[in-house]
Parts: C-alpha cells; sequence; structure tokens
C-alpha cells in the first residue's frame, strides 16, 4: 500500500478529514493525519502556546513523522497544508504531492478582495505577527464553507482552534520575515505534484493554485466546478476523491 500523510489547515486539527479518509483507503492508500503542533490541545492552550509556531516548525514535525515510514509517501496538503506540503518536499523524499487550495508561496500574488475580506481583521490587531489567530465564523462559513450545508458548517466550526500568528505573518510579509518560511524552491521538487482549486474557493482564490502549477515541471491542475475551500468535506468530497484516484492511476502507470 502507498502511504499518505495529510496536512491539515488553518484552525483545523487531524480529525477535520472525516470520511474523506475512509475514502482514500478505498483508493488502496496507508492514510495518517497528524495534527499540527498544539492544534490538539484544549482551545484555551491552543490559544497561550500556538502564537509564535513558524511554518518551518510545523514543517519539521511533519517531516520526522516521515521519516518513520517503511517508505516515502504521497504528502496531500489542504489550505496551509499545502504550503507546508511543499516546505516538507524541500526537506525529505516524497513520491508526490497533493495540494488542495495551497496557501501561496512567497512570490505569488494573493491580495484578492475575497482574501483581503477573510483575513483582514487579524492583520489590523497591533502585534499580531506574536498572537494566536481566532477563528471567525463569518469568515469561515462566508468564505471557507461558502458552499457547504449549515449543519456541516456548524459541525466543522465548533471544533475549531485558534492558529499561529506568525506563520499568517510568514506568508503575508515574506519580505519583512528573516527565517524566509514561505519561500519554496520549486526545482527541489521533480516528484509529481496534484493542484486541486475550486471554482468558488474565497479563501484562497483560484489563481493562486494556477500560479502555483505552472512552478513545478511536472504538475497537474484540476479546477473543481461549484467547490468552496473544503474540498474534503461531504458537498465536493466525491468529486475531490474522483480527481485525486484519477491522477493516482495516471502516475502509477508512469513512475510509482
Amino acid at each position: 500500500m502507498t502511504n499518505i500523510v495529510l496536512i491539515h489547515g488553518t484552525w483545523c486539527d487531524g480529525t477535520v478529514w472525516g470520511e474523506f479518509v475512509n475514502e482514500l483507503e478505498k483508493l488502496g492508500l496507508n492514510v495518517y493525519t497528524p495534527t499540527l503542533r498544539y492544534h490538539d490541545l484544549p482551545y484555551e492552550e491552543v490559544e497561550k502556546k500556538v502564537a509564535d509556531v513558524s511554518l518551518d516548525e510545523f514543517a519539521d514535525d511533519i517531516v520526522d513523522l516521515i521519516e518513520t515510514l517503511d517508505e516515502a509517501p504521497i504528502v496531500l496538503g489542504h489550505s496551509l497544508g499545502g504550503l507546508l506540503a511543499q516546505k516538507v518536499a524541500m526537506k525529505t523524499k516524497t513520491k508526490g504531492l497533493i495540494l488542495m487550495g495551497t496557501a501561496p508561496a512567497a512570490g505569488i500574488f494573493a491580495f484578492y478582495p475575497s482574501m483581503v475580506i477573510c483575513f483582514y481583521k487579524h492583520f489590523l490587531r497591533w502585534g499580531f505577527w506574536k498572537k494566536s489567530m481566532p477563528p471567525y465564523k463569518h469568515a469561515f462559513y462566508d468564505y471557507c464553507m461558502n458552499n457547504q450545508d449549515e449543519a456541516d458548517k456548524e459541525r466543522e466550526f465548533s471544533k475549531l482552534v485558534p492558529e499561529s500568528g506568525f506563520t499568517y505573518f510568514q506568508m503575508a510579509l515574506p519580505f519583512l520575515d528573516k527565517q524566509k518560511g514561505a519561500y519554496i524552491d520549486f526545482e527541489i521538487v521533480t516528484e509529481p505534484v496534484l493542484v486541486i482549486t475550486g471554482s468558488e474557493d474565497k479563501m484562497v482564490h483560484p489563481n493562486i493554485a494556477k500560479a502555483t502549477a505552472k512552478k513545478y515541471k511536472n504538475s497537474t491542475l484540476n479546477i473543481i466546478e461549484g467547490s468552496d475551500h473544503m474540498y474534503e468535506a461531504p458537498k465536493y468530497r466525491d468529486k475531490t476523491v474522483e480527481v485525486i484516484e484519477q491522477w493516482l492511476k495516471n502516475i502509477t502507470n508512469k513512475e510509482l
């Protein structure tokens, strides 16, 4: 069985994948669902501890997991996890990347109106780079799960925890970041890359996926019509799995 490591996005933990895991297992994949550092703690503890965690610290935790596996995995990252997946691929061997609604690497334009509206309240707080970022209901409902059913929105929002303000400083203002955390060396990654976006993704504009796919020599771009940012959520889960299944068949024939 091929290993696949799933890296969740902002405010979430490893339980966010739900039935998506079962669907991937049906494809013959051995699925790992790690939780990013501190995200599995109670809300108040996460709020105290996560604020200054860096992109490299998050990525290194995933690398540590991968290097315990019997063989290199495919790494699937969603949103923030998509950027982390790319960083992981710079640091250790992978069989390929699946980037779903990936956050932008440094140098990729990201100031689209819907994204600015979604996050501006965080960036207006003085010292946001050293504060945790709480999940805001309106942003999650209207920009992340905008095309999902109300019950699914409520269920997912109830599980969210604060995010690292420092990682968002690194992504939003990479030219000020001494660590250069959001910079990706695209030439290092020669394995196949699948980039998935949704035509109605308001949290990470589809143009970011298009720009990301162009950075990789061995990439495939798939735009899911009607999908919002939560590709693993019920409404677009089957289509997302279908896209992944087809890509897996293609790369198995060519490379794996």
